[in-house]
C-alpha cells in the first residue's frame, strides 16, 4: 500500500480549495521527520495526522465562518478500514503511545482520544514550523472564496505563497476583522 498516495487522495484531495495548504504542512512535516509514509509501521500514525490537519482546517472554518466542523474520529476509522487497519491494530497502536488514553471497553473513545492527543501535537508542530500569522494567511487563503474575475484555484502551494505574498495588506485586513480567529491559532488551536 502505498500510504503516501492515499492520503492525497483519499484524505487531502476530498476538498480541491484546501489541497495547497494540505500538501504545504504535510511537505513540511515530511521534511521534518514529523510524519513518516515511506516505511512499513507508520500507515496509522500518518492517516491519524493526516486527519489531525484537516481537523485543524475544519475548526479554523467553524470559528471563521461558523460552518460545523464535519472532521472526526469517524474519519479516521473509515480511513484505516479501506488500507486493511481494524479496531485490533488502532488499539496497538493506541496502547504503544503512553500519552493516548484508551478505553478497553470503548473502541470509538479510544479513537476519539487518539485524533484528540495527535491533533494537539499536531497543532503545536504547524505553530513550531510557521507563525501564527502566516498559518492564518494560509488557512485564511486555502478557505476563503475570493470573490473577484474568478475564484482561485492554486495549482500547488508556491502559487498560494506568490498570493499570499501579493495580497499581504488585504489578509492582514482579514486578521483585523477576525482577531478571535488569530488568538486561537495564537493559542495552540485547541479544538
Amino acid at each position: 500500500m502505498d500510504i503516501e498516495n492515499y492520503i492525497h487522495e483519499a484524505i487531502f484531495e476530498e476538498k480541491e480549495q484546501h489541497r495547497c495548504f494540505y500538501e504545504l504542512i504535510w511537505d513540511n512535516f515530511k521534511e521534518d521527520g514529523f510524519v513518516v509514509t515511506d516505511e512499513d509501521g507508520y500507515e496509522i500514525d500518518a492517516v491519524i495526522k493526516a486527519v489531525a490537519i484537516q481537523n485543524l482546517l475544519g475548526e479554523f472554518v467553524y470559528r471563521l465562518y461558523d460552518e460545523v466542523n464535519e472532521t472526526g474520529f469517524e474519519d479516521v476509522i473509515e480511513h484505516l478500514q479501506n488500507i486493511g487497519f481494524y479496531e485490533d491494530d488502532v488499539i496497538q497502536y493506541c496502547k504503544s503511545n503512553e500519552n493516548i488514553e484508551t478505553d478497553d471497553d470503548d473502541f470509538e473513545i479510544t479513537v476519539k482520544n487518539a485524533l484528540d492527543y495527535i491533533t494537539e501535537i499536531t497543532a503545536d508542530k504547524m505553530l513550531e514550523e510557521f507563525s501564527a500569522e502566516d498559518l492564518f494567511d494560509y488557512m485564511f487563503t486555502a478557505t476563503y472564496e475570493f470573490e473577484q474575475d474568478f475564484v482561485f484555484d492554486f495549482e500547488d502551494y508556491e502559487e498560494m505563497q506568490a498570493f499570499i505574498d501579493t495580497n499581504h495588506d488585504q489578509l492582514d485586513n482579514y486578521k483585523e476583522e477576525y482577531p478571535s480567529v488569530l488568538r486561537w491559532i495564537e493559542s495552540g488551536m485547541i479544538c
